[in-house]
């Protein structure tokens, strides 16, 4: 081993893979040295494309290391993307924001996408703000809700289009809706708020060995989505009222005050992105 490589884990994915590659590799090894051993330590051209196309010849020489691969995507799925009735206010949450994270519309971490590694930490902010015994409360009748709407059908629907249509039943809108308004109305301190929030989720990421940083425009795109439903609200002088009923008028204020600044913000990235474009295509 040089000194610019770094031990494996024990038993860890890469160790396995690398593991399996070497296996392939020192039977191929072996092959040459009985070769050269039956041939007066002389190996031709011939004789390595022979050794090479043997190796090939043999169906199942990957298969140990396709197993692994295999059984270790599997799982992964399995802990990203668990069942769909699992965890409905964590899933109905990123819900919100789902289109920017990578893989999806967003494309890739290069061009803009969120890291899902940030959602742990955005999970945090939310308990942070709203308060844990507010979100389980929450958590707990959303669980409710689906339990009672519950299908055997459901395990085998599209994730998203059940999703969807959980979240379009008026009481699970509602509970989501108020806890994304107690949330925008810690942000009356809007330029504090925004700078605590992007520290927080860089300083509780887990980041698996990537440089990945959230910065502001991936702030602003977020909280863009998570309050859609609260500016819709503020925009109906009905709905309006009725919140302002519930969570005294001084907060509507207050909501209004934020939207505003994101609204700025929003307005500053749409610039900082049409500059951008235009530079590259100068170029």
């Amino acid at each position: 081993m040089t000194n610019t490589e770094t031990p494996l884990a024990a038993d860890s994915f890469k160790k396995r893979h690398h593991d399996a590659a070497w296996a392939v590799l020192e039977r191929f090894a072996n092959g040459l040295a009985e070769k050269a051993r039956n041939q007066g330590n002389e190996i031709r051209v011939e004789d390595i494309n022979k050794a090479l196309a043997s190796l090939k010849a043999q169906p199942k020489l990957f298969d140990d290391a396709w197993y692994a691969l295999e059984s270790e995507v599997n799982a992964a799925n399995a802990r990203r993307t668990p069942s769909i009735r699992n965890d409905p206010f964590g899933r109905l949450m990123v819900s919100r924001f789902a289109h920017l994270l990578e893989g999806r519309e967003a494309g890739d971490l290069e061009h803009g996408a969120l890291s899902r590694e940030m959602l742990h930490p955005f999970f945090q902010v939310i308990r942070m703000m709203v308060g844990a015994d507010t979100i389980e409360q929450i958590d707990s009748e959303i669980r409710a809700i689906v339990d009672t709407h519950a299908s055997e059908e459901d395990e085998m629907r599209d994730a998203t289009d059940f999703w969807d249509h959980l979240s379009a039943n008026p009481l699970v809108s509602t509970q989501i809706t108020m806890v994304f308004v107690r949330m925008a109305m810690h942000f009356a301190d809007y330029e504090k708020r925004k700078n605590w929030f992007i520290q927080l989720v860089n300083d509780n990421m887990h980041r698996n060995g990537t440089q990945w940083e959230f910065t502001e425009d991936h702030f602003v795109k977020l909280v863009q989505a998570l309050f859609r439903d609260v500016r819709s609200i503020l925009a109906n002088p009905e709905r309006s009222a009725l919140l302002a009923a519930e969570i005294d008028h001084s907060k509507i204020t207050t909501l209004r005050s934020v939207m505003a600044h994101i609204d700025r913000d929003v307005a500053a990235l749409h610039n900082r992105e049409a500059a951008t474009w235009q530079e590259d295509h100068q170029a």
